[in-house]
């Protein structure tokens, strides 16, 4: 079967630094814009860029910053000085030398629109420049800046080298940053369309301020392009109102839970505004969003922190949120959920611990690079899993700045563990917001953060312990207890804890870490934990399957891909840095729990995957290590699944088709093609969809007392080189084609996109009850395929299995 195709910002606190964020596919921008009131101070201008403003711009088909930096024609500094000079609006269409692309879209500036003039292909991004002043004075009154644009077909806009918004630009952040200043991108549609962002105080400086917009032609043949910069208006900081910084979408109890905290500047009464970004309309965040009050107090570096919970989402539904108040909002940012149970990815991360090589912004750059490039190769991933050490010093708010830079925090739920680095400070805890937490469990104290939690995503127990504390009399209990009262709803138990009990490196020997290893193992493997996921060591390994602490199986070999655990078989993953901040070496001795230890050197990440019969733990390079280890080859993959414990019976069933006699059962696919062909799936909103339908299966049964039979189908993964989606987007709707044997259609089965586990669950094609007709009949299916849009382009295969019981 195969089918094909095609396809925030935060306020900071203004003591602290600018970091440049960016690589992450916005829900909001370019589909939803949101204004604000214009400033009305007496000394802030009515806008800072107007039809008089001056611009360089490139219209000649080349890349300004070539390499994985592409953000350097985007800062103060840049050489533009070869670039032409001209006003906005800028506009061609057909090639003209006065183009018209209606009264509303007007031309002051017209740009080259080929970059092969002969064979008229378009030019596929343009780049502006610009520049405006604050003083010092001007930068203390202003809350934020908003801008309005109409641009065709997509566009990307840049203050100082940060990107503060993007319209139609998927297919931009869905590229490897070294493409992405010359693609093609955009919506393609006829008219410009308009747009409005919102710059955050925190990307500005007194003094001269770097404007730079990327304008993308959707593809080689369009018939215009146009950008008109319309305005910057300053908007003003209210007497009194808070300055609200430090956003982070935190993971909730399930999957239609999500924690927000945030830091503000002042003591005041706080919410967060939720809605379906559908109910956006003309840029207005809706009045209709819920409202949630918020909770918090001081923070140890002197602000306030607030947290509030997002409950009641729906399933595979895009959102906007702000929090803050009247007056003081925060920017607008985006979440998308996905389906509420079925197959499923996260990716987890070991020790970014921002600071630690003694250059934040280069730390912040290298932990920035590795969320772009594990969520552009798992875009649909639906949890970000830290292994501890955000920070190298607990109490430093500017290397939080750094890690928490990334907008990636705002958009997918961030699951935070506690590092010994993070322990020695309340600001952990008032960063990020955990659910189900027992403070007394793994217990902190008056100026360290503390507390074991848990929450169930997609049918997955996961448990996290604050490993800085080794006071067992309190962990046992509440794991014990935990998988006692929520273990029966999980098809899967996965625990995490910062120090690594089964490394590679310096750590496992230290003595803190034997006491747990000496300690942990048995109960860990007593309740049935099936993954173990942990950091510290600054280098991967991958534990052989261990139960009670001892290796489970003496046949397991070393860097097998494939493992099979018994009761009590426990595998144990220890992560590498995600921000290359730091790096141990390996213990040259290695140790009878390794069965995979690795250090290059270079920033890894791990992707889990999960399904209901195995979790796939892969991990992979973020950067290179040399040309034969490029971005995203693997280090160490392994699939987990288990034995039979007696509490899942299931049968392998095999049957062979003689021919058919009296007598017999028998059933055969209709036909000599046995591929089936979606052909090319078209874009609906926010999904591809493709339709077709199964070769017919036909059935006869002549046998004595004609018992029960059955044919389900299930479906694998569709795969696409090294691209994939999972095979529940796929749907049926059963038919009986041809009437006899007493056969009758299944019950349909919708994709997995609109919730459900689609045809990844076996699912009945037909069926006849005991004592039916005797005779032949065939049946059919018209499939259903719907898969998120960020699915990446390619022909897709997937397998359908057929099974008869009879």
């Amino acid at each position: 079967m195969k089918t094909t195709h095609e396809g925030g910002s935060r306020a900071a606190r203004a003591t602290r630094a600018a970091i440049a964020t960016g690589g992450l596919v916005s829900l909001v921008a370019g589909s939803v814009a949101f204004g604000a009131v214009a400033a009305n101070a007496a000394d802030l201008p009515a806008t800072l860029i107007g039809p008089a403003t001056s611009w360089k711009y490139s219209d000649n088909d080349t890349n300004p910053s070539p390499g994985d930096d592409r953000l350097p024609w985007t800062r103060d500094g840049f050489d533009d000085s070869a670039w032409k000079t001209g006003v906005s609006p800028f506009g061609a269409k057909n090639g003209s030398a006065t183009p018209n692309l209606g009264s509303k879209f007007p031309v002051s500036t017209v740009v080259n629109q080929y970059a092969d003039p002969v064979a008229k292909t378009d030019v596929r991004t343009y780049h502006f420049r610009s520049t405006f002043v604050l003083t010092a004075a001007q930068l203390d009154e202003i809350a934020s800046l908003t801008g309005s644009l109409v641009y065709d077909d997509g566009a990307q806009v840049f203050v100082n080298g940060t990107k503060v918004a993007g319209f139609d630009d998927a297919r931009v952040n869905a590229a490897a940053p070294a493409d992405q200043n010359l693609i093609w991108a955009g919506s393609g549609a006829s008219d410009p369309a308009p747009g409005t962002f919102s710059v955050p105080d925190s990307v500005l400086h007194a003094g001269t301020n770097t404007i730079s917009v990327a304008l993308y032609q959707d593809r080689p043949t369009s018939s215009d392009i146009y950008l008109d910069f319309k305005s910057l208006v300053p908007v003003a900081e209210e007497a009194g109102a808070a300055s609200i910084s430090d956003i982070v979408l935190g993971v909730g109890g399930t999957e239609s839970e999500r924690l927000v905290t945030w830091y503000s500047s002042a003591d005041t009464a706080q919410v967060v505004q939720f809605a379906p970004a559908a109910q956006v309309v003309g840029g207005v965040f809706p009045a209709s969003a819920t409202t949630v009050a918020a909770t918090g107090g001081p923070t140890t570096s002197g602000e306030f922190n607030r947290v509030a919970t997002i409950s009641g989402l729906a399933a595979n539904t895009a959102y906007v949120y702000r929090v803050g108040a009247e007056g003081s909002w925060s920017s607008v940012e985006s979440f998308r959920t996905q389906a509420f149970e079925g197959d499923f990815d996260f990716l987890f991360f070991g020790d970014p611990q921002i600071g630690s090589s003694g250059n934040v912004a280069g730390d912040g750059a290298g932990w920035l690079d590795t969320l772009n490039v594990a969520t552009q190769a798992y875009p649909n991933t639906e949890l970000l899993f830290s292994a501890g050490d955000q920070v190298e010093h607990a109490a430093n708010e500017t290397e939080y700045d750094a890690f928490l830079a990334p907008d990636h925090l705002r958009e997918i739920p961030f699951v935070a563990t506690n590092g010994n680095h993070d322990v020695g400070s309340k600001a952990y805890e008032q960063h990020f917001a955990t659910p189900n937490t027992d403070r007394a469990a793994g217990p902190g104290n008056a100026s360290s953060s503390g507390g074991d939690y848990w929450f169930i995503y997609k049918d997955v127990l996961f448990l996290d312990l604050n490993s800085n504390s080794r006071d067992y009399s309190t962990h046992i209990p509440w794991l014990q207890q935990t998988v006692a009262e929520h273990g029966d709803e999980a098809k899967w138990k996965v625990l995490a804890f910062h120090h690594s009990i089964y490394s590679a490196g310096p750590h496992a020997t230290d003595s803190d870490v034997v006491d747990r290893r000496n300690t942990f193992p048995t109960v860990i493997s007593d309740l049935g934990i099936d993954l173990v996921l942990q950091g510290h060591d600054h280098s991967y390994a991958r534990s052989y399957l261990l139960r009670n602490g001892e290796k489970a199986n003496a046949d397991e070999q070393a860097g097998a891909d494939s493992v099979v655990a018994g009761p009590g078989g426990v595998l144990y993953v220890t992560a590498n840095s995600a921000s290359g901040s730091k790096y141990y070496g390996l213990q040259a001795g290695g140790f009878p729990w390794l069965s995979v230890s690795n250090q290059e050197n270079v920033r890894n990440y791990t992707a889990v995957e999960v399904t209901d019969a195995a979790i796939t733990v892969k991990t992979l390079r973020s950067q290179a290590k040399g040309d034969e280890k490029p971005v995203n080859s693997v280090v160490d993959a392994v699939t987990l699944t288990r034995e039979n414990d007696g509490t899942d019976v299931s049968e392998q069933v095999q049957v062979t088709l003689p021919d058919a006699a009296p007598g017999e059962f028998a059933w055969s696919i209709d036909g000599s093609n046995d591929l089936v062909d979606l052909g090319t799936a078209v874009q609906n909103g926010d999904a591809f969809e493709a339709t077709g339908e199964i070769n017919p299966i036909r059935v006869s049964d002549t046998r004595k007392g004609s018992p029960v039979w059955a044919i389900s189908a299930q479906a694998g993964d569709f795969a696409a080189g090294g691209e994939h989606f999972s095979g529940k987007y796929l749907g049926w709707t059963p038919k009986v084609v041809e009437q006899g044997g007493g056969a009758s259609a299944g019950i349909p089965v919708g994709s997995g996109f609109d919730g459900g586990s689609g045809l990844a669950t076996a699912s009945t094609l037909g069926s006849a009850v005991a004592g039916h007709a005797k005779g032949a009949g065939k049946l059919g299916a018209d499939l259903f395929l719907k898969v998120p849009v960020e699915a990446a382009v390619g022909t897709y295969t997937a397998t359908l299995t057929l099974t008869a019981l009879s």
